[in-house]
């Protein structure tokens, strides 16, 4: 910084050096009294230091200033990045949710065609997959928006479990699937509304990969951990760690129309948002299970 004071004022330094010498040269060459010329030397050094020390405060409150514009240039530059980041992952979202939508708006179409009670029942369950994924929409935008509050209560995971259940008991009834569940009347602090999300779409997958197959939904009060798990197809090691990635849907999704890679995706957003931390445990052909850690109540 010092360096870059003097470069900027080296023209200044010069004048004031060059006039001391101009004066003493002056008062040599006429033989005048060197009282006055000390006098005089010693009032314009005196002068100059104040300059100069008005200069330096001026020239730190500058570079003060530049360095604060850099600093807040540097912050709307990452805003603007985190802008485009976040529009471009809501278009890629959307898009990959607009083409899962064509599915159950195209087998509704389909069933419509030949309406009978069995069709009633299909378009039924395509009306489930429809609502499922207009809820997934939203909770997605909540999700993607940083200055959305959270609300936290304690809620009764029962109130939260049994709707769902309800909600997809056409499911269990058409594949076949039979569930073991007993009332949990144990409290947790959570945000019910992304808690219920996390739970339907962990249930969702178990829906469709344990056709014929049993559900389990338990709840750990000691360690306030709820499991679902399922004896279905279970899940390849090599897919495990990318299960929650957006868009992916594994070896089983290639098996499944219906797998859009979108709801684990969703699971692990709404976990990190609650921090309420999901982990999964598969062997394949055999099972899997998800567990979720709430936050206990006092």
């Amino acid at each position: 910084m010092m360096r870059r004071f003097l470069n900027r004022n080296w023209g200044l330094l010069s004048v004031f050096i060059l006039l001391h010498l101009v004066i003493w040269f002056v008062f040599l060459l006429f033989s005048l009294p060197m009282d006055v010329f000390w006098v005089l030397f010693w009032n314009l050094t005196i002068i100059m230091s104040v300059f100069l020390g008005y200069q330096i405060l001026s020239f730190r409150e500058e570079v003060r200033l530049e360095t604060k514009v850099e600093q807040l240039q540097e912050e709307l530059i990452d805003l603007q990045d985190a802008s485009v980041m976040r529009q471009n992952e809501l278009e890629e979202y959307f898009i990959m949710w607009v083409h899962q939508m064509k599915t159950p708006i195209t087998a509704s179409q389909l069933i419509l065609k030949n309406p009978d009670d069995e069709a009633i029942r299909n378009l039924r369950q395509e009306m489930v997959s429809i609502e499922n994924y207009t809820n997934m929409a939203l909770n997605y935008l909540k999700l993607s928006n940083p200055a959305t509050d959270m609300v936290f209560s304690e809620r009764k995971l029962d109130d939260i479990i049994n709707p769902l259940i309800r909600k997809y008991s056409l499911q269990f009834i058409q594949h076949g699937i039979r569930l073991h569940y007993q009332p949990i009347e144990a409290e947790v602090v959570t945000e019910a509304n992304l808690t219920s999300l996390m739970i339907e779409q962990i249930l969702n997958n178990a829906l469709k990969y344990a056709k014929q197959k049993e559900i389990w939904i338990s709840y750990d009060s000691q360690n306030a951990t709820l499991t679902i798990k399922d004896s279905g197809r279970g899940i390849k090691a090599e897919d495990l760690p990318k299960i929650f990635d957006k868009g992916y849907s594994g070896f089983n999704g290639q098996l499944n129309q219906k797998s859009s890679g979108l709801g684990l995706y969703l699971v692990e957003l709404v976990a990190r948002r609650l921090n309420q931390p999901v982990s999964v445990e598969s062997t394949f052909g055999q099972e899997t299970q998800f567990t979720i850690q709430f936050n206990q109540t006092s």
